[in-house]
C-alpha cells in the first residue's frame, strides 16, 4: 500500500491569505481539495472520484466568494448549499474541512462508522443541510425550505447542485413548475453537466435534449457557463442575480474527474464505460 498523504489545514489557510486574485485563490484551493478528497476515497477504499472532481470547482467559489456564510442557519443569516446527488460528498466533506466546517480528523472517516458518511447525512454531521443522494428530489427540498423562510421572515438564498443524469428522475421536472409559480427567487439550482450518468455517456442512457430550452419552458431564468472557468461561474452567479421573480438555473459544463489527467474521460469509444465513477484509485 501507497503511504497516503493529506494537504495539512493551516495550508488551506495559508492560500485564503495569499495576495492574489479570485480566480487564483479558487483554483488552489479547489485543487488542494481534489488532493485530500483523492485521498480521503484512497484511505476509504470506496467514494465518488469523478463528480466529486466536476463539482469542486463551483463549490469551492460558492463557499469562498459568493455565499454569505459565517451566520446561523436556523434565523436564515446564511446561505444554504447542497448537493441533490450527494454522492460528490466527498468533495464537499474535503472543501468543508479545509473551512473549518468540519474537524480535520474526518479526512480519516469517509464511510467509516461514527465519521462521514458516503451520502450526507443530518443525523451524523455537523453543517449538512439535508439528508441527499435519493435522487431528484434536491429542488423540492430547497423549495420547501425556502415557503418556510417566506412564512418566518428569513432572507437566504439556496444554492442547490444536481447531476446531469439525475435529471433522468421525473421529479426534477415536476419540481420546476410551482417553483416559477411561487417566484421562488431565492432558488439557484446548478446543473454539473459533465456528460456522464454513472460510467456511460448520458446521451446514451437517455438524451436529455435542449436543457437551456427546457428549464426555460418552465419558467426558470437559464444561463450556461463553464464551470471550470472561476471568471466565468462568476459571471453566471451575476447574471441570476440580477433577475428577480424566477428561480435560476446554472447549467456548468464540466468534466467528470476534472484534475487528473486519465481520471478525465477525453473521447470514450461508444458504451465504453467511464472508470472513475465510483471506488477507490489503486496505489
Amino acid at each position: 500500500m501507497t503511504d497516503i498523504q493529506f494537504v495539512p489545514i493551516p495550508e488551506f489557510e495559508r492560500v485564503r491569505r495569499l495576495n492574489i486574485s479570485d480566480t487564483e485563490r479558487a483554483a488552489l484551493f479547489a485543487d488542494l481539495c481534489r488532493l485530500n478528497t483523492l485521498s480521503m476515497i484512497a484511505y476509504a477504499g470506496s467514494g465518488h472520484i469523478g463528480s466529486s472532481f466536476s463539482s469542486l470547482d463551483i463549490v469551492t467559489w460558492l463557499f469562498l466568494n459568493e455565499m454569505k456564510t459565517g451566520g446561523d442557519k436556523a434565523n436564515g443569516s446564511e446561505d444554504l448549499y447542497f448537493s441533490s446527488k450527494g454522492h460528490d460528498a466527498p468533495g464537499l466533506y474535503a472543501a468543508m474541512i479545509a473551512l473549518g466546517k468540519l474537524p480535520a480528523d474526518n479526512l480519516l472517516k469517509l464511510r467509516r462508522l461514527g465519521g462521514l458518511p458516503g451520502h450526507p447525512d443530518v443525523a451524523t454531521t455537523p453543517q449538512i443541510v439535508t439528508n441527499t443522494g435519493s435522487l431528484g428530489m434536491g429542488i423540492s427540498k430547497a423549495k420547501g425550505m425556502l415557503f418556510a423562510d417566506n412564512l418566518l421572515g428569513r432572507d437566504r438564498r439556496i444554492f442547490v447542485m444536481t447531476g446531469d443524469g439525475e435529471l433522468q428522475e421525473g421529479q426534477i421536472w415536476e419540481s420546476l413548475s410551482s417553483a416559477a409559480n411561487y417566484k421562488l427567487d431565492k432558488l439557484t439550482v446548478i446543473v454539473d453537466h459533465n456528460k456522464f450518468q454513472s460510467d456511460i455517456y448520458v446521451k446514451e442512457t437517455s438524451d436529455l435534449g435542449d436543457l437551456e430550452a427546457k428549464f426555460a419552458a418552465f419558467g426558470w431564468h437559464v444561463t450556461r457557463c463553464d464551470g471550470h472557468d472561476f471568471a466565468a461561474f462568476s459571471d453566471a452567479l451575476a447574471d441570476v442575480a440580477k433577475v428577480s421573480g424566477k428561480p435560476k438555473v446554472i447549467i456548468a459544463d464540466t468534466i467528470k474527474g476534472r484534475g487528473v489527467s486519465f481520471m478525465e474521460p477525453g473521447n470514450l469509444a461508444p458504451r465504453e464505460l467511464y472508470r472513475f465513477h465510483s471506488g477507490a484509485p489503486s496505489p
